[in-house]
């Protein structure tokens, strides 16, 4: 009896793998689009980048321009970061990447379900998922 269960349960899981995509992981930001225009580098999305990042706009860009050594301007209506300097693209890429892991995600559960909240000076990553509460550096 119960090894018939087990049967159906592999055949049901079976037949919904190509139907249903299976990952382990939901949270998929958007590829950066960096591009090098002469003597800047522009960040084209990134405006999409921080809504999916969940994270304000300049606290992102200010980060970056830290990381990569250069200054930045932000378009009127935020959706390109400019960057007055040439930056390789995978600088770009790699630093977006420790941003990510430094201030979206939780250090406990691994979860991008987090927000910034500042304590007093602290600035504090709270996970809405855990309830875990780390310490982060302040930009």
């Amino acid at each position: 009896m119960r090894e018939e269960y087990l049967k159906m349960l592999d055949d049901a899981y079976e037949s919904l793998k190509g139907i249903i995509k299976f990952s382990g992981e939901r949270f998929n930001p958007p590829e950066p689009i960096i591009k090098v225009e002469g003597r800047q580098t522009h960040v084209v999305n990134f405006k999409e980048l921080s809504s999916a990042l969940n994270r304000d706009p300049k606290m992102f860009a200010r980060f970056l321009s830290k990381e990569v050594g250069s200054p930045y301007t932000l378009t009127m209506d935020g959706s390109k970061l400019i960057f007055t300097t040439p930056v390789k693209p995978s600088l770009v890429k790699s630093r977006i990447d420790k941003f990510i892991e430094i201030y979206v995600i939780c250090p406990i559960c691994h979860r991008p379900d987090t927000k910034i909240v500042k304590s007093g000076k602290i600035m504090v990553l709270k996970c809405l998922a855990c309830g875990a509460e780390s310490p982060v550096k302040r930009i």
